[in-house]
């Protein structure tokens, strides 16, 4: 299924994606550096109490939630801009969120902006916050 312009607007919540983050994948998205994102023991010298989730993780939880969504108009006509503002450990669950905050026009298509954030399960922390866009047929 495709997703049109239509279907949606302003204030819609595209459907969240959640995902428990194991030190198997915190390593293999910080390999092959060993540091405290793939080393336990580096972790705990800087004092967090398990591996550190690198960055591109983040990129993963958004991308597979608007692929879900928007499919391949994701691929194809996406963009996303995000900053992380908690750090966040292996072993904890994380959810991504979007809510759609204008639709424009452009040329035979909508650009779609959202506003996105991924928050901690367990405390319902922000960890990363941000914006992203997609082009969609009306």
């Amino acid at each position: 299924m495709t997703v049109r312009a239509g279907e949606i607007g302003v204030g819609f919540e595209v459907p969240a994606f959640s995902r428990l983050i194991t030190r198997e994948m915190a390593m293999a998205h910080g390999a092959p550096l060993v540091n405290f994102h793939t080393d336990l023991a580096a972790a705990r010298r800087m004092g967090f109490a398990d591996l550190v989730i690198a960055g591109p993780m983040f990129v993963c939880f958004f991308s597979e939630m608007f692929t879900r969504f928007y499919g391949e108009r994701w691929i194809t006509g996406g963009d996303l801009d995000f900053k992380l503002v908690k750090p966040v450990l292996a072993n904890e669950t994380i959810t991504a969120h979007a809510v759609v905050t204008a639709m424009t026009p452009r040329d035979a298509a909508v650009r779609v902006a959202m506003d996105v954030w991924c928050q901690r399960k367990e405390d319902g922390a922000k960890t990363a916050v941000g914006t992203a866009s997609v082009l969609l047929e009306p």
